[in-house]
């Protein structure tokens, strides 16, 4: 037994006859099923997985893993049926979707969100079982992700109707008139992470079939049962080859979709698949983007590693600091990339911010997801306890300390978030993403020193400071050099939707938000003349009503 190992813990898992009876779930209900061409399609027992909770049951002093039902392990020639589906569907960006009107594909797509949002209850609690995440952060994933379908189609007729509106401009002495018209990139390929397995799915998928494009969407590691619950309303409200749900392994499917090829009308090799929307780690992101037949064809949205620092200047309101910290840096177990993984603190403050933190950690509940107020959850992945004991490990080593009750104790997927004080360089914890239950305080007595951490620091999507506006804001605008978002008294955080959601340097390429999202997966096109009457004759907006 390590060091961190509290058996007590055992006991706050669920005994299978206390478990409350709206969080059962019967493993016979979620058969291994897949989405191709149109069809549902079921696997032979052998070509499926189980698949289990780390939400544990116990027996006595021994927690074990539920079964919750069965993965489809999809094969190489599986992936490439999808492929071959998705390639009649796009049919050269000629097929029925791509070509379809924009108001009948926003039908489609308003269909879609109704019938998530039908479902809403059923999938949050295999959100709960699969990824550990409370009850009502799990609800909300999904309630936020109907929300985005839907505003996301208000912003795609606001964009229609702005790029439909007549451009003039002279050059050369003529006049010139011009409208511009957004085509479809092709057959998109999105991989969803396991913390937001729904949501981070159909921020890609939805504006990507809004535009046109088809999709084919491989399931998160963890997920894959909420995520079956939306095969029929894919298969429903979408026509046949438009949208293909592939789980099972990543390894062995996305090369086969990344690796196929075909010769274009010229003789020269063209990749099959033309976008790659992927959010999550980089290692993973190189290893699929190097099995791209024609890499330089490739449209790429990605989402990847974070390391985001928050800066607590002398001057700020520590009380709403520490709050907001605790929360940001440890929401859903701090497994977010856009949580806050190092907290610098001015020297002169650092005592009083850090008794405030553990005192804050010390009174988040531990239990389970379905728990009333609970607020640190069983973790997913197998060896997660493991990984974060290490870093743990190596930072006491070298001189920091956990200053909170019991942070880094725990069992089997517990564990007590641990606040670490003082980290700095030499520790792993200083420069790694930890992406778990860490909070990481490290101390300053300059400024500069916060600046030079992020200018060696190869990630850069957000950064928080906290403090009077006058000193706040010198830090602030500094750091708009070297990361994508820069949070003034506030937490690192993707929302509002309708905010650019972006990175730089490893942290991820492309932007992702209502309208940027849209752009990301089409390509305009201008529509020109020298007689505005001609264009008035032509445009889209006279074939056919725009989306509603």
């Amino acid at each position: 037994m390590s060091r961190w190992e509290e058996p007590r813990v055992v006991h706050r898992f669920a005994e299978l006859h206390a478990l409350p009876a709206d969080v059962r779930v019967d493993p016979a209900a979620h058969a291994a099923r897949w989405l191709v061409d149109g069809t549902i399609r079921g696997v032979p027992h052998a070509a499926s997985a189980p698949v289990v909770s780390r939400v544990a049951l116990r027996d006595g002093d021994t927690p074990s893993a539920p079964l919750l039902g069965h993965e489809a392990m999809l094969g190489a020639d599986d992936a490439r049926e999808a492929l071959a589906a998705a390639g009649r569907a796009w049919a050269d960006g000629e097929g029925a979707w791509p070509a379809a009107y924009a108001a009948d594909r926003a039908r489609a797509v308003g269909a879609f969100a109704d019938a998530v949002a039908a479902r809403a209850d059923d999938i949050a609690t295999l959100l709960m079982w699969e990824i550990g995440k409370p009850r009502p952060a799990a609800r909300d994933e999904v309630t936020r992700s109907v929300d985005y379908i839907r505003n996301t189609m208000h912003e795609f007729a606001r964009l229609r109707a702005e790029d439909h509106a007549l451009q003039t401009g002279t050059a050369g002495g003529r006049t010139h008139h011009a409208y511009t018209e957004r085509r479809p990139l092709g057959k998109v390929l999105c991989v969803a992470p396991f913390n937001y397995p729904v949501n981070e799915f159909l921020t890609t998928i939805v504006p990507a079939l809004l535009m046109g494009n088809v999709v084919i969407a491989k399931t998160p590691r963890f997920g894959v049962l909420a995520n079956g619950l939306l095969l029929e309303a894919f298969r429903d409200c979408f026509p046949p080859g438009v949208v293909a749900v592939l789980p099972g392994d990543g390894r062995i499917s996305i090369p086969a979709l990344m690796g196929a090829s075909r010769t274009d009308v010229h003789g020269h090799p063209a990749a099959e698949i033309d976008v790659l929307a992927f959010i999550g780690s980089e290692g993973a992101a190189n290893a699929i983007l190097k099995s791209h037949a024609v890499p330089i064809t490739l449209h790429k949205v990605l989402g990847l590693g974070a390391k985001n620092v928050a800066a607590v200047l002398p001057g700020a309101d520590l009380d709403a600091a520490s709050a907001a910290l605790v929360k940001g840096a440890l929401g859903f177990n701090g497994q977010r990339c856009t949580a806050e993984k190092l907290v610098f603190v001015h020297r002169s403050i650092a005592d009083d911010l850090v008794r405030r933190l553990a005192t804050r950690v010390d009174a988040l509940k531990v239990g389970m997801p379905w728990d009333d107020g609970v607020a640190i959850t069983p973790l997913p992945e197998p060896d997660k306890l493991a990984s974060m004991r290490a870093l743990l490990d190596d930072a006491l080593a070298r001189g920091a300390r956990v200053v909170n009750r019991d942070g880094g104790r725990g069992s089997f997927s517990l564990m007590h978030p641990a606040v670490v004080y003082p980290v700095a360089d030499g520790m792993r914890l200083y420069h790694e993403e930890q992406f778990g239950p860490l909070l990481a305080v490290a101390v300053f007595d300059d400024a500069d020193e916060v600046l030079a951490w992020q200018r060696r620091s190869p990630y850069g999507q957000q950064a928080a400071v906290w403090g009077p506006p006058e000193t706040a804001g010198p830090l602030a605008r500094a750091l708009v050099r070297f990361v994508a978002r820069v949070n003034v008294n506030d937490v690192c955080q993707r929302g509002p939707d309708s905010f650019g959601f972006t990175a730089t340097d490893k942290s991820g390429f492309g932007t992702l938000s209502l309208r940027e999202a849209l752009l990301s997966f089409s390509r305009p096109v201008l529509v020109q003349s020298p007689s505005a009457a001609t264009l008035e004759t032509i445009a889209p907006r006279h074939k056919a009503p725009g989306p509603t």
